[in-house]
């Protein structure tokens, strides 16, 4: 689970955490991280259609230790790299997110970068690839258990605020249960909120007071997973699978929290071509 503190009226963050607590998110760290935590990796801790590929981007990258995804950013040889060690059927293409509740659907290869304002994006089409940035926020990438579409969300607070996720799961009204998947985002020690902002977000999602600690001298903590997991639970969603690796602490992802970066990882996904056709 994530867990952060943030102000509704400010983007300041309390990174003040009680030194007996940096040895339980070491620990926490280290006990979900699998071989290929450090690289670039095709997302194996999730049970879904043989069919529905995804990929987890890092700082790493082949020979790459600073590979840095966004589109303004990126080195065009590295993106080569990414395409041919995983056999993306395309570049992956992104939009230009807003931290809002926008849902865009593919009905083709998306051509041009950071064109299109949305903050989640689906397609039901073979061989198109949905992405999303993130640097602290959660992404959660969906498809169902016929794998007859997929989706990628970007999930910061102000999104989940928004209800991104139960506009983008009505908006693909798929007849089949679906599955989720909780990427590596800002955990729960790490996040400190105020009390403005607790009270500011319950008065839209009133059932969510599990995913915020108890509040001492005005300050909480902040759960993205739990936040995002309580809101498909009610669109009555239950398969969810998480890393639980926190990006403010992993040196292996990049933290907007920690250092300001511009940089990226991207979580991408998409109908494979060759699965379908064996």
């Amino acid at each position: 689970m994530v867990n952060i503190r943030i102000s509704e009226y400010s983007e300041g963050v309390n990174y003040s955490i009680p030194r007996y607590m940096w040895l339980y998110s070491l620990f926490h760290i280290f006990i979900s991280i699998g071989p290929s935590f450090f690289m670039t990796h095709l997302i194996k801790d999730w049970q879904r259609p043989a069919h529905v590929m995804a990929v987890q981007t890092t700082n790493s990258l082949g020979s790459y230790r600073s590979f840095d995804i966004h589109p303004n950013q990126s080195k065009h040889e590295a993106i080569n790299q990414l395409m041919a060690e995983f056999n993306l059927p395309h570049e992956p293409i992104f939009l230009q997110q807003v931290h809002g509740n926008q849902v865009l659907e593919y009905t083709e290869q998306p051509k041009s970068q950071l064109v299109q304002q949305a903050d989640a994006c689906f397609t039901r089409k073979r061989g198109v690839i949905c992405s999303v940035m993130t640097a602290d926020c959660l992404p959660v990438l969906l498809t169902d258990k016929l794998g007859t579409f997929v989706a990628a969300i970007h999930c910061g607070w102000r999104s989940l605020y928004a209800g991104i996720l139960k506009k983008t799961v009505n908006q693909i009204n798929s007849k089949h249960p679906l599955l989720a998947w909780f990427g590596p985002c800002i955990q729960q020690l790490q996040y400190e909120v105020d009390e403005p902002f607790i009270d500011h977000y319950l008065k839209k999602h009133p059932n969510s007071n599990t995913a915020f600690s108890d509040i001492k001298a005005g300050k909480s903590s902040a759960n993205l997973y739990l936040m995002a997991q309580i809101q498909l639970n009610e669109l009555d969603i239950q398969l969810i699978d998480t890393t639980n690796q926190c990006t403010f602490l992993c040196s292996n992802y990049y933290s907007w929290r920690q250092n300001n970066t511009t940089k990226r990882m991207a979580s991408l996904i998409w109908l494979s071509l060759q699965q379908l056709r064996q």
